[in-house]
């Protein structure tokens, strides 16, 4: 995972630097410094997190003699905190103060500090985060007996979670992941950009597929649906009754529904998931500015998750590749690539491939007109499903399983 950090004494700099990565990242880390640990010193009052609602979870990292006076109440957004183990004594009531406020908790560890000091806190905690540069400024190098300390500590203890703090790069970021280490935490590579959005995005290609996207289905069951189709369907549509009906039903039976956060078949799905009180994620792609014939997001697209991706192929390709059966109802040429994309990687991958349904009989004809003019393989057509209903969807994804 990459965490963007941030660490500023003027919380209104804190503020307007969530707003750039709020929603990209998984993770926004908030760097708290009291000047005793350190020689900086950041704003210190967490209760000003809770005037501000993100998309992104966050993370404190308190660099502070006292940590337990951070940690009497959690603001709501943050999902983790880590204090430094050279505070001594009081990171026991750290821990413990974090484990009843509910969130994961973390000891972060400075370049000169040897794993024999802090070895026996490691099984009370839920990661450990190494400081590859002396804390309190941003910008500098990754020192290299750090990476030596964290190869003595994977061996020690392999399965737990380690993130690096400090001079991380794309230069070096392939090189730090390649040694075990699962998360980054990065602020002047991606902030001290132009463009941090873009930049964070570009960073989150170096990570394994499986780590792109860690909020999407890991595993090989069928969960996670995706439905395609035309931007353009109102309410009032069959199509748009057909999406939502079809979404309602597997929502109610458990699956997890995906669109791309746009109206028509999109928003359809989502309001049939809601129907049912069910969570959405939507992939999605914001440009730079209004394409006259891309639909971009939706507002009356309520998705509750979002994985944001750089392109509107890309977002077709994060969608397809990271969902378990496709779904495709009638559409217009954009529905016609995002088939042409579902169906040729399925062939590709046969018999490995991905379900896909084709929603409608009218298909029957379009398939038809295809296999006349097209060179179509033996076999091709036959790894498509048309379904006409939304138990017949049903049916035909359970069998599967």
């Amino acid at each position: 995972m990459i965490i963007p950090v941030i660490l500023e004494k003027d919380f209104e700099e804190v503020k307007r630097k969530i707003a750039l990565v709020d929603g990209i990242a998984d993770l926004i880390q908030i760097d708290i410094a009291d000047g005793t640990l350190t020689t900086e010193k950041t704003f210190t009052d967490l209760g000003l997190l809770d005037n501000i609602y993100t998309k992104s979870a966050l993370e404190i990292h308190l660099m502070a003699q006292n940590p337990n006076l951070y940690v009497q109440k959690k603001p709501d957004d943050v999902t983790s905190i880590c204090a430094q183990v050279e505070a001594g004594k009081s990171i026991y009531g750290f821990i413990n103060n974090c484990r009843k406020l509910g969130c994961n908790v973390g000891i972060s560890v400075n370049p000169e500090t040897k794993i024999e000091e802090f070895k026996k806190l490691v099984p009370k905690v839920d990661f450990v985060q190494f400081m590859t540069v002396y804390p309190g400024r941003q910008g500098n190098n990754i020192l290299p007996e750090v990476l030596d300390k964290i190869s003595q500590f994977k061996k020690i203890f392999p399965d737990v979670v380690v993130q690096v703090d400090g001079g991380v790069k794309t230069s070096n970021m392939t090189d730090l992941l390649q040694r075990g280490i699962n998360n980054v935490v990065i602020g002047s590579e991606i902030f001290g950009s132009k463009d941090p959005k873009k930049e964070l995005l570009e960073l989150k290609k170096l990570l394994p597929m499986k780590d792109q996207i860690s909020t999407l289905s890991e595993d090989k069951k069928i969960n996670k649906i995706a439905f395609l189709g035309g931007a353009a369907w109102k309410k009032p549509d069959e199509t748009y009754k057909e999406a939502f009906e079809v979404s309602k039903l597997l929502a109610e039976n458990g699956y997890e529904i995906v669109n791309g956060g746009g109206p028509g078949v999109m928003g359809a799905s989502t309001e049939g998931a809601h129907a049912v009180g069910k969570r959405v994620m939507a992939v999605t792609y914001h440009p730079n500015k209004p394409k006259r014939h891309y639909e971009g997001v939706s507002p009356e697209n309520h998705f509750d998750d979002e994985v944001i991706t750089l392109d509107y192929f890309d977002r077709t390709k994060v969608m397809l590749q990271n969902t378990d059966v496709h779904i495709i109802f009638k559409g217009s040429i954009g529905t016609l690539s995002e088939f042409g994309m579902t169906w040729v990687s399925s062939w590709i991958h046969e018999p490995n491939s991905k379900p896909i349904i084709m929603y409608g009989k009218f298909w029957n004809q379009i398939l038809d007109v295809i296999e006349q003019n097209l060179v179509i393989k033996n076999g091709e057509r036959d790894i498509l499903r048309i379904c006409s209903t939304p138990q017949e969807v049903l049916d035909y994804i359970k069998s599967l399983e």
